[in-house]
């Protein structure tokens, strides 16, 4: 069954049942969500993702990084390790930089395996 929302009440209804979810929950259920509104035409693919974005106080710019899906087979059905974003490294395939909080990962692009330190 599908729940449309329509009003600014059940938006923020919503908004406060995910802001009580863990990241590594928050980022299983934006797992499920996000890919729906990749578009592919013309030859471009766009892809809704979630990422990090950090801003260093000493250093110009800001470092950014997709946040990968915890590869829930290696896991055995569960999500990695329940702590923050804290491993880092890159998507072989599409040479960008991810984050997750498990070592084992999707990049949630390409969906290519990623090994995380």
């Amino acid at each position: 069954m599908a729940v449309v929302v329509t009003t600014d009440e059940e938006r923020e209804r919503l908004a406060e049942q995910l802001v009580t979810l863990p990241v590594y929950e928050l980022v299983d259920v934006l797992r499920r969500v996000l890919p729906h509104y990749t578009e592919d035409s013309y030859g471009i693919r766009t892809e809704l993702v979630l990422a990090e974005a950090t801003d260093y106080e000493d250093e110009p710019g800001l470092e950014l990084e997709l946040v990968a899906w915890p590869d829930r087979d290696y896991y055995d059905g569960g999500l990695g390790l329940y702590q923050g974003l804290w491993e880092n490294g890159h998507c072989a395939k599409c040479d960008i930089q991810v984050t997750s909080n498990a070592k084992r990962a999707f990049c949630p692009f390409c969906g290519s395996r990623c090994s995380l330190t």
